[in-house]
Formats: structure tokens, sequence, C-alpha cells
């Protein structure tokens, strides 16, 4: 599929995009597929490690968030547009962030309860 890209961007460079952002999107259905038995398989290895599935939800949201980040990013370069990629992995650094503050706060609390206030 690479070649074809590459051959038909040396005469089209507008379909040449197209194409890539097409095949993109058919290997992301394609790798889907696989995304709902890693769900699972890692909720039950946190459900036997003991791991409270609050816990779960949010490492799956942040890498959820990577991913659709990356793959957006990717695709503004290839596009030409590299700060639009800059500013959109700017937000899915916030993104996580947002994610995360469950995890912080339980840490300030943690860290609370062990010094003893």
């Amino acid at each position: 599929m690479c070649v074809l890209i590459v051959t038909v961007g040396e005469v089209k460079p507008e379909i040449s995009l197209l194409l890539a952002i097409a095949c993109g999107i058919v290997l992301t259905i394609c790798l889907l597929s696989y995304v709902s038995p890693l769900i699972d398989e890692i909720s039950s290895i946190a459900k036997i490690g003991g791991v409270e599935p609050e816990l779960v939800s949010i490492a799956l949201k942040a890498v959820g968030i990577c991913v659709s980040v990356q793959i957006a990013s990717d695709v503004c370069r290839d596009s030409g547009q590299s700060a639009l990629a800059s500013k959109l992995e700017l937000g899915g650094r916030l993104a996580l962030l947002i994610v995360a503050l469950p995890l912080f706060r339980r840490l300030l609390n943690l860290a609370v309860e062990i010094i003893g206030k």
C-alpha cells in the first residue's frame, strides 16, 4: 500500500494524502477488533491482583488518549501541518493530566495519611 501511495503522490499529491488517511483509518478499524479482548484480559488480571476497577479505568482511558492523539497528530504531520500536530499533542498531554487527577488526589491522601497530618 505504501508503494501505491508514493507512486500516486508523484502524480497527484492531494490524492496521495487522502489515500494515506483512508489506509490509516482502515488499519485502525482492523486493529480495534483486538481492543475488547485486551481490555477484558487487563481487567481480569487487575481483578486477580486486587487492583480497584477505577484505577484500571483511568489507565485504559490514558492509553486511549495516547493512541488517539498519536494517530491524529500523525495525520496532521502527514498533511504538512506540524504546528497543528504539536498543539494536538499538547492537548493530549493536558487530557492525560485531567484523567490522572484522581490518581494524584489518592497519592496525596496516602502521603498525608502516612505522614500523619
